[in-house]
C-alpha cells in the first residue's frame, strides 16, 4: 500500500507495513479498553468503519481492512494511531501536538482535537516555518535537552482555516470522504533533522491574545493530559512516561498561548508566537 504522504529517507527500512489478519491478542495476555487490546509486546486497534490494526514491537504493523475501505481511510489509522503507538513502543514522548521549526529548534503547539494546533503551525509555514509534525508529535525525553523527530510534511485543516492562511480548500484533497477536513502539503522547508524542542504551548480559549508561563505542577498536567497515546495509557501503567514528561518540564519552557476562537488575527498570534520565543532565546 503506497503512503503518498510520508517522505523518502536513506538507509535501510526499520518498520514493516503489511496487509494481514490482525487479531486481538489472546484474552488471558491481554488487557483491554473498549477497542483497544493491548499487551507487553503488542496492541491491537479497531474501528468500527475501516478495520483492524496490530502494532508489535516497536516494528510491525499488521492491517486488516474491511473490504471497500478506502485506501485514504487506512492511511489516516496508520499514519496517525498506529504510527503514535509504535513511537510509544519505541520509548518515545507522543504528544497530541503540531511542531513548527523556528529559530533552529521546534515549537509545539499542544491541545486537544479541535483546539487548533494544525492551524497555528499553519499560520507559522505561511510565514516561511518548516513543519516539523502535525497532531503526532514524537519526542525523545530522556535527555536533558529533548529532541522533536521530524514526522512528514502534511497539515490537515479545516477549510475556514486553510482559506485563513491564503489557500484554496477545493484545491485540496479531503483527508477522508466523510469530512470536510483537508490535506495541506507543506513540503517547503521540512527537515528531517531531529530539533531541540524549545517551547511548548498549550492552547487555551480567551478573549483577548496573551502568553502566560505554567507553572511546573500545571505544565507536567498538561502534558501528561495531551499524550497521544492516553487511552493506552490508562491500560499498562504509566510510570516511565511520568518520568519522560517531568523530564521535559524541567527542561523546557511551557507557555500558555490564550486566544480567541476566531480566525481574523491567526496572522497577529503567529507574529505573537515568534516575538516571545524570541524573547525567551534572548
Amino acid at each position: 500500500m503506497p503512503l503518498p504522504e510520508l517522505v523518502a529517507g536513506e538507509g535501510d527500512a526499520d518498520v514493516m507495513i503489511r496487509v494481514g489478519n490482525a487479531n486481538p491478542p489472546a484474552a488471558s495476555q491481554a488487557r483491554a479498553e473498549g477497542h483497544l487490546y493491548t499487551t507487553a509486546e503488542e496492541v491491537f486497534l479497531h474501528w468500527e468503519d475501516a478495520g483492524s490494526l496490530s502494532v508489535r514491537r516497536g516494528r510491525e504493523i499488521i492491517v486488516d481492512p474491511f473490504p471497500g475501505v478506502e485506501e485514504r481511510i487506512i492511511r489516516v489509522c496508520i499514519l496517525g494511531p498506529a504510527l503514535g503507538v509504535l513511537l510509544h513502543q519505541r520509548g518515545q514522548l507522543v504528544l497530541h501536538a503540531s511542531a513548527v521549526a523556528l529559530d533552529g529548534g521546534a515549537v509545539a503547539f499542544l491541545g486537544e482535537a479541535g483546539w487548533g494546533k494544525s492551524t497555528m503551525a499553519a499560520a507559522l509555514y505561511a510565514r516561511g516555518h518548516g513543519i516539523v509534525a502535525d497532531d503526532v508529535t514524537a519526542v525523545q525525553a530522556e535527555k536533558a535537552h529533548p529532541i522533536v523527530h521530524p514526522g512528514f510534511p502534511q497539515l490537515k485543516l479545516w477549510p475556514e482555516a486553510a482559506i485563513a492562511v491564503g489557500d484554496v480548500p477545493e484545491t485540496l484533497p479531503r483527508i477522508e470522504p466523510s469530512l470536510e477536513k483537508r490535506a495541506l502539503p507543506a513540503a517547503h522547508e521540512f527537515s528531517r533533522d531531529p530539533l531541540p524542542l524549545r517551547c511548548i504551548y498549550v492552547l487555551a480559549e480567551s478573549e483577548t491574545q496573551e502568553i502566560e508561563p505554567l507553572g511546573s505542577q500545571e505544565a507536567l498536567v498538561e502534558l501528561v493530559r495531551h499524550s497521544y497515546t492516553s487511552r493506552l495509557l490508562r491500560v499498562v501503567g504509566a510510570s516511565s512516561h511520568f518520568l519522560q514528561c517531568s523530564n521535559v518540564v524541567k527542561n523546557v519552557t511551557i507557555r500558555s498561548l490564550k486566544r480567541p476562537r476566531s480566525l481574523a488575527s491567526l496572522s497577529d498570534l503567529a507574529q505573537l508566537v515568534e516575538k516571545d520565543l524570541a524573547e525567551a532565546l534572548e
